[in-house]
């Protein structure tokens, strides 16, 4: 799925939507979401003190995503050849839904990284009023900054209960 919203000057609405993103992926514990504006990936705007020095926005394409309501980062290996599924280059995006499925416990960001992101979500004004603003805004308008979802299942190899 993927979907673009419009929401001119009102960066709340954004992180609104950071906030139902994260939300659905825990919910739905087999999407996977990745988000980013026009600055490209917008969260780690917000982490920028955190970050590990290797990344910077041009190796971060395709490396950070929501998932289980985390945020996590595909890293880059530390020597070349150490890990080997580990993409020296920013990943494709099935590349990078390989890695979360089969390395999910080694690309959760930092506890600084997410508490950064996650003071983010919290000191918006409060849901109630974004929600407000994207009610009487609606979803799209024109000009403005533009947010891009991209959200990817990843079949699970187990059957879901949905009792």
């Amino acid at each position: 799925m993927f979907g673009v919203t419009k929401f001119g000057d009102n960066i709340e609405d954004e992180w609104f939507i950071v906030y139902v993103i994260k939300q659905i992926t825990k919910e739905f514990p087999e999407l996977v979401a990745r988000i980013e504006d026009n600055d490209g990936e917008f969260l780690l705007i917000e982490a920028a003190d955190f970050l590990p020095k290797w990344l910077d926005p041009d190796n971060s394409t395709n490396r950070v995503f929501f998932r289980h309501g985390e945020l996590c980062i595909i890293p880059a290996p530390r020597k070349s050849g150490a890990e080997s599924w580990l993409p020296t280059t920013p990943p494709t995006i099935p590349q990078a839904l390989n890695i979360i499925t089969a390395h999910s416990e080694k690309i959760l960001a930092s506890e600084s990284i997410r508490a950064a992101v996650n003071r983010r979500i919290r000191g918006s004004h409060s849901l109630n009023v974004c929600m407000h603003n994207w009610c009487n805004k609606g979803l799209c308008q024109t000009g403005g900054v533009d947010t891009g979802c991209l959200l990817h299942l990843i079949p699970s190899t187990e059957p879901m209960n949905w009792a």
